[in-house]
């Protein structure tokens, strides 16, 4: 829970975790009293093995805010109408089904939703190897995703005194070229590195 800055007597908390990978997600801080009311912010969030985090701001995340209702909201539905049904059965065995179905629904949207795919959670974990955390650039805001541009460069300049992209049109595949690729915002380069990756996979 975090306090709020003096702008208004609600506090906030975090809802919607999405996009897992090991100890990074992407949650969404709510308004809340009791439940969320209103979303204020999303951030990428990296958790340390001391347990310290670091919380970088991004936009809101539509699928964040969506699950971050849904996910407590289907919840308290299920408790609506299971609990007169286990408490007074005679009078209201009937509500038993409909918070059956809710159940359902709610252990799918608590559990099943707001994963990475195979690809995604691949590209992520390359650039958390090189960059440290693997936030997709295209998140961050552009003073941010500009300072690790340069840090990037600096480590391909000790590398080879071949111009990154030259090395990536000539074939070269390395994780750092492609998250040079990926923090340079390059369609056309993101393909390139991420194609000449596979071949180096595949051969």
């Amino acid at each position: 829970m975090q306090p709020n800055d003096g702008e208004t007597w609600l506090q906030t908390d975090d809802y919607g975790v999405i996009d897992r990978l090991e100890h990074e997600q992407i949650v969404t801080s709510f308004y809340r009293m009791v439940f969320p009311i209103w979303p204020e912010h999303s951030a990428y969030v990296i958790r340390a093995a001391d347990g310290s985090e670091q919380r970088i701001p991004i936009p809101l995340q539509r699928k964040s805010v969506m699950l971050g209702y849904l996910r407590v909201y289907s919840w308290f539905a299920v408790l609506f109408f299971a609990a007169p049904a286990l408490f007074a059965w005679d009078r209201y065995a009937w509500m038993l089904g409909p918070g059956l179905v809710l159940l359902v629904a709610a252990l799918m949207v608590t559990f099943l939703t707001g994963r990475l795919d195979e690809a995604e959670a691949f590209r992520r974990g390359m650039l958390r190897r090189v960059v440290g955390f693997g936030a997709p650039p295209e998140l961050l805001s552009d003073s941010l995703r500009a300072e690790i541009r340069t840090n990037l460069e600096l480590m391909w300049s000790t590398k080879s005194s071949t111009p990154w992209s030259d090395a990536l049109v000539a074939g070269e595949c390395s994780e750092l070229l492609v998250a040079l690729a990926e923090y340079h915002q390059d369609p056309e380069l993101i393909a390139l590195a991420h194609a000449n990756f596979s071949n180096k996979l595949w051969n």
